[in-house]
């Protein structure tokens, strides 16, 4: 059964002058977010966000990126239900599933995992909303999950498995057999898990300290700096300047059997504050390389120097994906990267407008070709992959545009909205609710590129600090009720 209330003068309101048709796509998404709305008739369950409405089924890494954008839904959906359903299904030893049954309330694949966001989005929900109740009712459930995969996953040397790579969700991705006996995970430690689990570390520590669990957040920070030591002495390739995935029989020793695949799964330790500044410089002279991730329509998550790359896509053999296309921006924003992360979203926004507009497609995909405006194929066979999936492809239209083109981050923790402007035309945000506020800001078109008129509108006092793109210093302003306006 699908809830659809998609009402448009409820959500935020973009203005991008010079970009009609990317408010047309950012519109066209809420819709299709909203009509993928499920309400699952079984007792105890919220309604959720759909990413294949009518399977049955949820997923795990899935509903953590939905929640991304879902935050800027004013509301009008939840972000977290998705994680409460599947918070409930823990099983008592802390372990949670990849997928589940919703009607069965059974596990959809065996016993397997799938990438651990959970801290991590739970603490980005915290700091666009300010709502930090939710942190002692979950924090016991994030602990014992963290606490499981150390148990079960992880390897004498340290580093973490996934028991194939359908687990890591980039399924088809040959970086371990697509299915391994006992899902053992063909001896392989993975790069985006070993990753995943530190960043969890790191948000884990954080919402500690916000409970006032100083013990968990002193453990938790020093399993962040254990793993992140650990990664980097097993998994970067000075040579090549690169993460790679390490295959080990458990012999510590052992700590240099690069896996020869250049996946986007190397882009994790940017994000989580494992690579340091040179070693992200060398990571990101791989990502703008058009011989290996800077295609037409980039990241490729496979890249295109591999013999299994398969430029149509093939499913994890080379397309382009909302989820790992998030967290390469987010993580290069992260660190400083601003203009390659703008750059990054505006090319993955122009791909998906094209496929968006051409008769032969439209709509939203759940994954696109590297190397023209089209969807990805799924197979050996030319299928394409799903269409109608917002879903994560959701990512783009609506939090990449916000954060990484009309350059806004939220810090509620400080009640701060940081603002980057690197637009020449009128852009902005109405309507948008920030830290228990409604609030807009616009920027207006300027000739001077060196100056700019801001005009803030809100309901309750706000700190604003802005830049413009280029330059180091910024402006930063506390902002009464009402409306003002600032100049740089």
């Amino acid at each position: 059964m699908k809830n659809n209330g998609y009402d448009k003068s409820k959500l935020p309101e973009l203005v991008f002058e010079s970009r009609p048709d990317l408010i047309e796509l950012y519109n066209t998404t809420w819709q299709m977010a909203f009509d993928n709305i499920e309400c699952p008739a079984k007792p105890g369950w919220l309604p959720q966000m759909g990413c294949m409405p009518g399977s049955g089924k949820i997923w795990q890494w899935d509903s953590c990126f939905m929640a991304i954008f879902a935050k800027y839904a004013n509301n009008e959906i939840s972000p977290m239900n998705n994680l409460d359903n599947l918070y409930r299904l823990q099983r008592y030893d802390g372990y949670i599933s990849m997928a589940y049954i919703i009607e069965q309330e059974k596990e959809a694949y065996q016993e397997r995992i799938n990438p651990p966001l959970y801290a991590w989005i739970e603490w980005e929900y915290y700091l666009f909303t300010g709502d930090d109740s939710r942190f002692e009712r979950v924090y016991t459930v994030l602990d014992k999950y963290y606490n499981w995969l150390k148990a079960n996953r992880r390897r004498n040397n340290g580093l973490y498995w996934f028991e194939d790579t359908g687990s890591s969700g980039m399924d088809n991705s040959p970086r371990s057999s697509f299915q391994t006996p006992n899902l053992l995970g063909s001896d392989v430690c993975f790069i985006d898990l070993c990753c995943q689990q530190a960043l969890s570390a790191h948000y884990l520590s954080l919402i500690a300290r916000k409970l006032g669990k100083i013990a968990d957040e002193e453990s938790f920070a020093f399993e962040y700096m254990k793993l992140n030591r650990l990664i980097n002495h097993y998994m970067w390739c000075e040579r090549k300047s690169f993460y790679y995935d390490v295959f080990t029989r458990d012999i510590p020793e052992l700590r240099h059997n690069f896996l020869s695949a250049k996946t986007a799964a190397a882009f994790w330790p940017i994000l989580s504050g494992t690579a340091n500044a040179e070693q992200i410089d060398g990571i990101v002279k791989h990502l703008l390389n058009p011989d290996e991730f800077w295609t037409q329509h980039p990241v490729p998550t496979l890249s295109i120097d591999d013999p299994n790359y398969d430029p149509k896509g093939g499913y994890w053999l080379g397309s382009v994906w909302a989820p790992t296309n998030y967290m390469i921006a987010a993580g290069l924003k992260k660190r400083g990267w601003n203009s390659i992360s703008r750059d990054l979203t505006m090319k993955h926004l122009d791909a998906m407008t094209a496929v968006m507009k051409n008769k032969t497609f439209g709509g939203i995909w759940e994954c696109y070709s590297p190397e023209t405006p089209s969807p990805a194929t799924k197979d050996e066979n030319g299928g394409l992959v799903r269409d109608n999936f917002v879903g994560w492809s959701g990512l783009g239209p609506i939090a990449m545009l916000i954060e990484n083109v009309l350059g806004l981050s939220f810090d509620a923790s400080t009640n701060t909205v940081s603002w980057e402007i690197a637009e020449s035309g009128a852009h902005g945000m109405k309507n948008l609710h920030f830290n228990g506020r409604t609030i807009s800001l616009l920027c207006g078109k300027s000739s001077d590129p060196d100056e700019r008129e801001i005009h803030i509108e809100t309901s309750g006092e706000i700190k604003v600090s802005v830049t413009i793109a280029g330059r180091d210093e910024k402006l930063s302003a506390l902002i009464s009720t009402g409306r003002q306006s600032l100049h740089i």
